[in-house]
């Protein structure tokens, strides 16, 4: 994977990028490897961390610090397409669409290929701090109604058909997954920051070019509190409480009710 240093022409830069699609093209027979094929790569890597899956099943592997390491710079991959094909209005746009979504279709959205896991991911990418705390608990929302449908319904579903809520571990994934977007808005990209006339995804791309000690600090930050701290977990009033949501959550066993039966 390509990776842009401050000290590397846009154009050397842009040259390898070109030969890496190439070769993924040629290895998986997809014609067009976009940026929402980035998107999708990170959204299964994070995955396999919420999981608590070998990163050799699928690949060549490596271990959790390597791999937390990686997520930075696939964001920018991603964010390097986003920029220059000037996609960043439409993506937004789809992600409100996404947020405005009516709660009778969540079930339903939930076996989309872009579904809550995508969009999530997708928002660190298009999102500010400031937007993703606005509408966190709305994708908060979105993953608990995914967990249940998926668990009560494997095939698919357009409604729920039991709304009673399960233990803890049938939600767990969805959490973890929650988690580790949210802690690269608080811990990984915390420093980087936007003016009221800056571009998030602009900011960010160029943050993360220029900030390879940061990163690997903040990663590193990142892995601890999901091994200490969310892994052992063992409810959700005790996840609110580590990731700081009871501020926003008074009663969080009436907000996970209400979620599954709006």
């Amino acid at each position: 994977m390509p990776m842009w240093g401050v000290s590397v022409p846009e154009s050397a830069f842009a040259s390898s990028l070109a030969r890496h699609n190439t070769y993924l093209q040629e290895c998986t027979g997809t014609r067009d490897a976009s940026y929402s094929y980035t998107v999708h790569d990170l959204k299964h890597l994070l995955l396999k961390f919420a999981e608590e899956k070998s990163f050799s099943e699928d690949s060549g592997g490596g271990g959790r610090q390597s791999n937390i390491h990686l997520v930075p710079y696939l964001c920018h991959m991603a964010l390097y397409v986003l920029n220059t094909t000037r996609s960043i209005t439409r993506e937004e746009k789809n992600l409100n669409l996404f947020l405005k979504i009516a709660p009778d279709k969540w079930p339903e959205n939930a076996f989309e290929v872009e579904g809550a896991l995508y969009w999530a991911v997708m928002a660190v990418h298009v999102f500010s701090p400031q937007k993703w705390k606005q509408h966190r608990l709305t994708f908060l929302k979105r993953l608990i109604v995914t967990a249940q449908a998926r668990q009560v319904s494997p095939s698919g579903t357009r409604s729920l058909s039991d709304k009673t809520v399960k233990p803890y571990s049938v939600y767990k994934t969805y959490l973890v997954f929650f988690s580790l977007i949210d802690g690269l808005f608080s811990t990984v990209y915390k420093k980087c920051c936007v003016d009221s006339d800056g571009v998030w995804a602009v900011m960010l791309a160029d943050y993360i070019r220029a900030n390879d000690t940061s990163l690997l600090e903040s990663t590193d930050k990142l892995l601890a509190m999901f091994e200490e701290e969310v892994l052992p977990c063992e409810s959700f009033h005790e996840f609110c409480d580590v990731l700081g949501l009871l501020e926003e959550l008074e009663d969080p066993d009436k907000f996970f009710v209400d979620t599954l039966t709006a």
